[in-house]
C-alpha cells in the first residue's frame, strides 16, 4: 500500500500538487521530499519545520536548509558542499522560475558567488537554466563570469551559441560554436551546430 501512495505522491509532486504530496510523503516518513514539497508549495516555515524534524540530516535536507537562508536574505552560516550544489543548485533553481517563485530564484542567483565558492561552475549552471527559459541578457552575463573563471569548458561556449541561435544572432553564434570546438574539437553538439549554421547561409 505504501509502494503505491508513494507513486501517488510522486504523481501529485510532477503535476504541482505540492500540498497532497507532502501529506503523503509526511505519512511515509520521507521528509526530505514532504519538505521539498512544502517549498514549493510556498510554505517556507512548514518546509523548515519538516526538515528539522531529519535527526540525522542527508545531503539533500542539509541543502534545502542552506537554501531557506538563501531566500530569507539570512547570512550564510554553512557552505554547501562541492557535490551538494553541483546536485541541487539547477533543479532548486529551475523548479523555482517553473512554479513562477522569482524572488526566490533572483536570490539563489543573486548569491551566486557564495555559492561558486562552494562548485567553480556555478555561473555555468544558471546560464544553462536561465537559456532554458529565455532569459537573453541574464544568459550572456553569466557566460561571461563562467569564461573567466573556466574559459576552456566547452559546455559554456555551447549554451552562450545556443543562446545567440535563439535570438537568431547567427554571426555570433557561429562565432560562439567555433570557439566551443576550438577548446574541445570532440564536442558533438557543436559540431552539428556549425554545420547547420554553415549550411543556412545566414552567416556573412
Amino acid at each position: 500500500m505504501k509502494n503505491i501512495d508513494i507513486d501517488f505522491a510522486k504523481f501529485c509532486f510532477e503535476n504541482k500538487h505540492y500540498d497532497k504530496a507532502k501529506e503523503i510523503f509526511l505519512n511515509n516518513d520521507m521528509l526530505y521530499e514532504a519538505g521539498f514539497s512544502a517549498l514549493l508549495a510556498g510554505n517556507l516555515n512548514s518546509a523548515r519545520l519538516i526538515w528539522k524534524e531529519v535527526k540525522d540530516p542527508c545531503l539533500a535536507t542539509g541543502w534545502g536548509l542552506i537554501i531557506l537562508d538563501v531566500i530569507e536574505n539570512k547570512p550564510f552560516t554553512k557552505s554547501p558542499g562541492y557535490f551538494q550544489t553541483r546536485a541541487f543548485y539547477e533543479v532548486y533553481l529551475n523548479l523555482f522560475i517553473e512554479n513562477k517563485l522569482y524572488d526566490w530564484a533572483d536570490n539563489m542567483i543573486d548569491a551566486y558567488k557564495f555559492f561558486t565558492r562552494s562548485n567553480s561552475e556555478v555561473p555555468k549552471f544558471i546560464a544553462r537554466i536561465l537559456a532554458f527559459w529565455g532569459y537573453s541578457s541574464l544568459v550572456h552575463e553569466f557566460a561571461e563570469i563562467s569564461k573567466k573563471i573556466c574559459y576552456f569548458d566547452p559546455e559554456i561556449h555551447f549554451i552562450e551559441a545556443e543562446m545567440y541561435l535563439a535570438e537568431e544572432k547567427y554571426n555570433q553564434a557561429y562565432d560562439a560554436v567555433k570557439e566551443t570546438l576550438k577548446v574541445s574539437p570532440g564536442y558533438f553538439p557543436a559540431a552539428k551546430m556549425k554545420e547547420m549554421i554553415e549550411k543556412s547561409g545566414f552567416v556573412l
